[in-house]
């Protein structure tokens, strides 16, 4: 619910945001290991496929972290490692052990599908320290959100090695009008395997989802996941930690209930990626555009391109947006996530705010 001491607080933080224009703070580094992926899941904002084959030396990546390492403080930035499905790149357990060495808390994005008990404890002996592995509903959805056959099971049996080496793996949900109705039945399963903690995120209006935007939540359907939620997040009877992912500002009604911390997209103030094809970016979910893109480490330093570029993520989107300028609350969305914006029109591709109060 509405308390005035949460607008209180995102106003501190939007000032904290403007702050960062100037002076950014990397928290989060990305290396998109590899465009190619072992399923072809319908709402990939990468739009992976098994037949893509672009793949991150790992010569650049090394020379990155040790050029991150020697400028910033490493135990204060998170290594997240990704794709496509990382798991495929040849030198996926070199890149993890390397971070490790050079100080960063790594943690990893994968379907699961690649993960037995020799992998696991090879994970292990890398020195990872966080994974988050997808399940998209019960065996029959996920599978056919997946596009993918088995991989239901491949991934719940990839989830019980890792715990089994002694690392407690994250499970991770698309919620889209397909799985809706299941949300209590996942819930109820990712408990039931053991996961520590259950992230939930709704289908954005990105990559291959855009082909599919019938499966997109309306406002009604948010509105009641984010009760979901909250009702499970403060249920006494549940250990399980519950959350909502860092996408969107869902109005002061929810922040602060939904998850540990207020909405800021740190898209090119806190958030960096590294691309496939060496490309320098903000978040890897934003569409990549020429002008979005600021460098690539193939030819430059990343120290020197996150110090001086980013122009166009240090900047309060809001103002030329004839969407946003007469909202109340658009000080603090600032326009909500960078992956959601529409840089062709200067508008928001999806606002919660307007999508909950229809």
């Amino acid at each position: 619910m509405y308390h005035p001491i949460k607008e209180q607080n995102m106003r501190q933080l939007a000032e904290y945001q403007r702050h960062l224009w100037t002076e950014p703070q990397l928290t989060f580094l990305f290396f998109e290991l590899t465009d190619r992926c072992n399923l072809n899941c319908i709402h990939c904002g990468s739009r992976c496929l098994n037949s893509n084959d672009t793949y991150l030396a790992f010569s650049v990546i090394e020379k990155t972290l040790a050029e991150v390492s020697e400028r910033y403080a490493s135990e204060n930035i998170m290594i997240c490692v990704t794709g496509g499905e990382p798991m495929l790149h040849p030198d996926f357990l070199k890149v993890i052990l390397k971070a490790h060495r050079y100080g960063f808390p790594v943690g990893i994005t994968t379907n699961g599908t690649l993960i037995d008990d020799n992998m696991a404890q090879k994970l292990v002996k890398a020195g990872l320290d966080t994974v988050a592995i997808s399940i998209d509903g019960l065996e029959a959805e996920h599978d056919n959100f997946r596009r993918t056959p088995g991989a239901f099971k491949k991934a719940i049996g990839g989830a019980h090695a890792l715990m089994r080496a002694g690392i407690e793996p994250e499970a991770l949900t698309v919620v889209h009008k397909d799985n809706f109705d299941q949300l209590e039945d996942i819930y109820k399963l990712v408990k039931a395997e053991n996961f520590n903690s259950w992230r939930v995120v709704n289908m954005d209006p990105i990559g291959r989802a855009l082909e599919h935007k019938e499966l997109i939540p309306d406002g009604m359907e948010l509105k009641q996941l984010y009760d979901f939620i909250r009702e499970k997040r403060y249920d006494p009877e549940n250990e399980m930690e519950v959350t909502y992912g860092c996408s969107h500002f869902v109005t002061y009604n929810y922040e602060r209930e939904l998850r540990d911390y207020y909405f800021q997209c740190g898209a090119g103030t806190k958030v960096a990626g590294i691309m496939a094809d060496g490309s320098i970016g903000a978040c890897l979910d934003i569409e990549r555009r020429p002008e979005l893109i600021q460098g690539n480490i193939y030819k430059d330093s990343f120290c020197d391109i996150w110090e001086n570029k980013f122009a166009a993520f240090r900047r309060d989107r809001t103002l030329e947006s004839r969407t946003c300028n007469d909202c109340q609350q658009r000080e603090v969305c600032m326009g909500d996530s960078a992956h959601t914006w529409d840089y062709d029109n200067d508008e928001p591709l999806f606002c919660v705010n307007n999508m909950i109060r229809k």
